[in-house]
Formats: C-alpha cells, structure tokens, sequence
C-alpha cells in the first residue's frame, strides 16, 4: 500500500509522518548508492512509494531534500538558555560535538566534495545547520549582554566561530576525534574569546 493511501486512525500526522520518514531514508539510501551527482529526486519518489505531490510540497528543491534528510540523522537544533553565558556555551559546544560525531561513511565524502563545488546546496546546508545556530547563539549573546556577563561588541557569527571553529578544524582538517577533554578546552577558549572581544 502506498503511503500516501487513507488510514482510518489519525490520518493527517500519521501519514506525514511516515510519508517524511520514508522519503528521508530513500534519500540517504540513494546517496550511498549513487553519489550526489547520479540522485535524482524520480528516484526518491520511486523508492519511498510517495506521491510527486507529496515530496515536492515538502521539498521543492533537491537541495533542500538532500539538506533535509542530512538533518534528519541529528538531534532538532533548539533556544539554549541555562541562565548563564558559562552553561549556554558548554551547551552549544555539546551540540556541535554530538553533531559532528554523526555521520555515514557511505555518503560524507561525495558530499564534502559537493558542498566545496556546488554554491545552491552549500546554500542548503547552510540554512539546515548553520543558520539555526547562529540564531541561537545570537539569543545566547543578547541574554548575556542583559545579564552584564559580557558587552556589546561581539555578533553571533564571530561567537559561532569561536566555537564551531575549533571543531571542524580538530575533526576534519587534523582528522582527529572529539574527545571530552578537546570539548571542553573548546569550551574554555570560547568563552575566553568571547569575554576578550566584549568584556562587561
């Protein structure tokens, strides 16, 4: 039976719900199998049993789809608010490392390549994964301006990077693994950073 057929018991959430979930392991899957440049949204369609209608009124594009089934592996990026700058961070910084311990070796280096390549999917990701946590790290910065943890002088892409940076350098340049004592030397050189730039 397609998923896109009539259930009797709660039909609307449940089906969507299946319906994404069907199409999100499709695409993964085809990834593994052809590579980025050989996946094509037909096929997704053929091997989810969705409706065109369905997929694309979720995903209109390929980009997103692919960005979308990458965010479907990791946990929903949420506000962060501990009641301190120290505990906003930490959080952050698990986040990202949790984040980064998730991948298939099936699919991540093709994608790194295309990401390096193709501006519109790099575009993708970048709304899945990066804006969403700079959003979040700019209610982090302004909750502690209000507390008078820190000044004024510091944006969100700057503290993002204080504390993203390290880790993509020390998983995917140094090829090394994010252990509990690099995340929390992350941790403590983040809030350094960020206390240097806009001290109270």
């Amino acid at each position: 039976m397609s998923i896109d057929a009539p259930e009797k018991a709660r039909p609307g959430r449940q089906r969507s719900e299946a319906a994404d979930h069907a199409i999100l392991n499709a695409v993964l899957d085809l990834l593994a199998v052809d590579g980025y440049a050989g996946f094509t949204v037909a096929a997704v369609i053929s091997r989810s049993g969705v409706s065109s209608a369905t997929l694309y009124r979720r995903w209109p594009t390929k980009q997103l789809l692919v960005a979308a089934a990458l965010a479907s592996m990791h946990a929903e990026i949420v506000d962060i608010d501990t009641g301190s700058l120290n505990g906003d961070i930490a959080v952050m910084a698990e986040s990202i490392a949790d984040a980064m311990r998730v991948k298939r070796d099936d699919i991540s280096e093709d994608l790194t390549m295309e990401l390096r390549r193709n501006d519109e999917f790099r575009a993708a990701i970048n709304e899945k994964f990066i804006v969403p946590r700079r959003e979040v790290m700019a209610r982090v910065i302004e909750r502690a301006v209000m507390r008078s943890e820190i000044g004024q002088s510091i944006d969100a892409v700057t503290a993002m990077a204080f504390v993203s940076g390290p880790f993509h350098n020390y998983r995917y340049v140094q090829g090394q693994e994010l252990t509990p004592a690099f995340i929390q030397s992350v941790i403590v050189g983040a809030l350094a950073a960020i206390r240097a730039i806009a001290p109270a």
